[in-house]
């Protein structure tokens, strides 16, 4: 460790008494301020420094020290040249730690006849409050560093060592936005106390750090110094964000939800009154010509109806709110009635519809089979439309492999049209797409019924398929996994419908004289309310069998009006009401019957299934 031999040795013009220094246990060494360079450090200097060798320690490059330890320096420098001592504390940060030291200094001169800093330092004794504050800076999670006036930093806590490394990163770099910590590095230099949350640049990456920062004294120079203390808070940041994320969907699936439940009313209200009267002449006695214009009208109303419904649906599956039902539902009844519905189209083009049941599938299953026989009715509707000639056939079946308590349905829609190019299949099931421009030239649709068949099926644990063989022709299937219901395996019971005696309210006059009308071809009396409250009042007497309830009313709502209702004493409170709405969501349906409704018929409303419910409610009443 005697040898002084260093970088730049040509600049090195120390005295031959120097290498006396060496055997010394105190730390000695010899800065030139002028040059800002080190000339010598004995070994006690180097460990104090931290250096593992000399010319290790004379290579570190002291040309940025900040104008507060120049200004130092430079006053040493001058008081010293008289051949004067000066005895000061100094404290030192070799790793990252504070080393305090009282050092004497004096003017050294040099060979060539220039002058040096010679630094003699020996330990010294901190006060006991001055330790103990340090050792809590020591010990606290917290980063905290001290920065000179130039944004430098002089001192840096361990936390903050952690946090950025031990190269003392400065105060305006710390920011991940730049500008940002120039800002808040200018503001306290004028004097104010800044409190921000800012991103930072860390070892470990972009955190959010709340930062404190003030205008203090350096302890030890006097010189304006800017202390800065940070707080981790990305995990508080990351939650924040997460719920204000969630918050704001919530917001949207409500608004989205409140658009489909003023869409599904505003647009099925109108819709009700021109189905509804169409099926109401074609029981009149209308010439042909007549007949064929009401039946074009029904078609017409029936198609853009299906339209509307496809929208909603995946308006409704895209905001998430589907919830699948989970009733017992006869298979055989399921499949005759998708046959059923399809029928009338497949007649129009003379195509032969037919469905085979597996007897060895189970008669009764729990799932939703509303929904299902959306699928189905896609699937086939799709095949009457494809298939120019020879027949559409239905088959259901229940796949082997699955134990007694649940069943891998398979249904499957075959036709003898015309096929399906293999690199068009893939197409079918998406949004808004048919196989080519032709198709939908030819026979129009919206491309929704497959797309919105295949994400019905994933909701329920199902997938969907089709294979075209080269022959022509296509298979369309639907597998979906459904618990066998090993309960309900008797028919129901027959009842024979009686005349009744039912309210109906509704806000809109048209709908009000259509289910009038069709409630009296069955022989049942129908009185009528404009709205909830009107309804509440005719019902308080009891003398209905039954109430049909419009959902948005003025006055009063049905929902409220069920309630009211409800609450009223003996037989009045206890009357059967079916809400007969066009907003038929699934929380909707949850509040009609948390409201006590009984049941539901959507508008637009079909005369079938408005005579067959209320039939089935006339043997309750």
């Amino acid at each position: 460790m005697g040898d002084t031999r260093g970088l730049d040795q040509e600049l090195i013009r120390l005295p031959d008494d120097v290498r006396g220094w060496d055997r010394l246990k105190r730390p000695v060494w010899v800065f030139d301020a002028a040059s800002r360079r080190g000339l010598y450090a004995n070994p006690a200097a180097l460990e104090l420094w931290g250096a593992e060798t000399q010319d290790e320690l004379l290579a570190r490059d002291f040309s940025s020290l900040s104008q507060t330890v120049i200004t130092r320096l430079d006053r040493l420098a001058a008081a010293t040249a008289g051949g004067g001592q000066l005895t000061e504390r100094w404290t030192f940060y070799p790793n990252g730690q504070p080393v305090t030291v009282k050092a004497t200094i004096s003017t050294l001169v040099l060979t060539d006849g220039g002058t040096a800093l010679l630094f003699e330092a020996h330990p010294t004794d901190v006060a006991e409050e001055e330790r103990r504050a340090v050792e809590a800076l020591r010990h606290t999670s917290s980063p905290t560093t001290l920065f000179d006036a130039g944004g430098r930093a002089v001192f840096a806590n361990p936390a903050a060592f952690a946090a950025y490394g031990a190269e003392a990163v400065p105060f305006i770099a710390r920011f991940e936005d730049l500008a940002e910590g120039e800002t808040v590095f200018r503001r306290v230099l004028a004097g104010e106390a800044v409190s921000t949350l800012a991103q930072v640049t860390t070892l470990a990456g972009p955190r959010a750090h709340h930062m404190d920062a003030r205008q203090v004294t350096d302890p030890v120079t006097g010189a304006v110094s800017l202390l800065l203390s940070e707080r981790d808070v990305t995990a508080q940041v990351e939650a924040e964000r997460a719920l204000a994320a969630a918050q704001e969907r919530v917001e949207v699936a409500t608004a989205k939800q409140r658009f489909l439940a003023n869409m599904s009313h505003e647009l099925r209200t109108p819709l009700n009154s021109v189905l509804g009267f169409a099926q109401v002449l074609g029981f009149a006695g209308l010439t042909e010509t007549q007949s064929g214009h009401v039946e074009h009208i029904r078609r017409s109303g029936e198609g853009l109806l299906a339209i509307i419904n496809d929208l909603i649906a995946l308006a409704e599956i895209d905001a998430g709110d589907v919830i699948l039902a989970e009733d017992p539902f006869e298979l055989e009844s399921l499949i005759c009635g998708a046959v059923a519905a399809a029928r009338p189209a497949a007649d129009e083009k003379g195509l032969a519809l037919t469905h085979a049941l597996d007897p060895n599938a189970p008669e009764w299953l729990i799932g939703d089979a509303a929904r299902l026989k959306k699928v189905i009715g896609h699937f086939l509707a799709n095949a009457v439309k494809f298939t120019p000639q020879g027949a559409v056939t239905l088959a259901a079946q229940a796949l082997p492999g699955q134990d007694a308590a649940m069943a891998l349905l398979e249904i499957t829609v075959t036709d003898t049209g015309p096929g399906i190019a293999p690199e068009l299949a893939p197409r079918l099931f998406q949004r808004f797409s048919l196989a080519d421009d032709s198709a939908r030239k030819a026979h129009g649709g919206s491309g929704l019924g497959l797309a919105i068949s295949r994400e019905l099926a994933a909701l329920m644990g199902g997938e969907v398929g089709v294979e075209s063989p080269e022959a022509g022709g296509a298979r369309f299937w639907l597998r979906v996994p459904l618990p066998v219901d090993g309960a309900a395996d008797t028919p129901t019971e027959a009842f024979e419908a009686r005349p009744l005696t039912v309210l109906y309210a509704d806000d809109h006059e048209a709908n009000r004289l259509l289910v009038q009308t069709l409630l009296a071809t069955q022989g049942h009396v129908c009185d009528l309310a404009e709205d909830g409250a009107q309804a509440l009042e005719a019902a308080r007497g009891g003398a209905y069998d039954l109430i049909l309830m419009d959902i948005q009313m003025p006055v009063m709502d049905g929902v409220r009006a069920a309630r009211e209702i409800r609450a009223l004493p003996g037989k009045a409170g206890a009357t059967p009401i079916l809400a007969l709405t066009a907003n038929t969501l699934d929380e909707q349906l949850e509040a009609y019957a948390a409201a006590g409704m009984n049941d539901c018929i959507p508008k637009p409303v079909d005369m079938l299934e408005l005579i067959t419910k209320v039939a089935a409610w006339s043997r309750a009443a």
